[in-house]
């Protein structure tokens, strides 16, 4: 068995366990935003020219958004393993790299916990204020907290990773 599938393995029996992807105040992670151009089973092609391995499949269609994260994940043996998980069609799904290049950004994972406004300030896992722009509060005022956000390294957007969606934000 290839090393990609073993951790693979390793990082749903980690999920499974509890041990993996629980969002903090706010973790530093790797990120790729991209569309899917192809599909076949649990095989995804993304317009960047990447094709990755889903550990189950999605419904999600051609075209549709995906932000796949890359984490560490400790175990209890505390070694500490990469994985990337891909968020897609609102489900959140263990990826294996197998084939082609990516580029990645630096991201914050977190959680909102609160919506203050119908969605004009939301209230981040480790406290932090985000402001809202009028024209995407429409989104924000129906979203229900919490839920896994991740925060672009310029903290300028905000990924709502059930949705999928990404606004513009502004640190309070």
């Amino acid at each position: 068995m290839k090393k990609s599938n073993w951790i693979a393995i390793i990082a749903l029996v980690a999920l499974v366990a509890g041990e993996a992807i629980a969002a903090p105040g706010m973790q530093k992670v790797e990120y790729l935003s991209d569309s899917i151009a192809q599909k076949d089973g649990k095989v995804i092609k993304l317009l960047g020219g990447s094709s990755w391995v889903l550990s189950s499949p999605t419904l999600a269609l051609v075209t549709d958004d995906i932000i796949i994260v890359f984490q560490d994940v400790v175990l209890k043996n505390k070694k500490t393993v990469k994985v990337a998980i891909a968020y897609v069609d609102g489900d959140e799904i263990i990826a294996t790299h197998a084939g082609g290049t990516y580029a990645t950004s630096t991201g914050f994972l977190t959680a909102v916990v609160e919506s203050l406004g119908d969605g004009a300030v939301l209230k981040l896992a480790d406290g932090s204020l985000l402001s809202i722009p009028q024209y995407d509060r429409y989104d924000t005022g129906w979203w229900l907290p919490p839920y896994k956000a991740l925060l672009t390294g310029n903290r300028m957007y905000l990924w709502n990773l059930k949705k999928g969606k990404r606004v513009w934000v502004q640190m309070k």
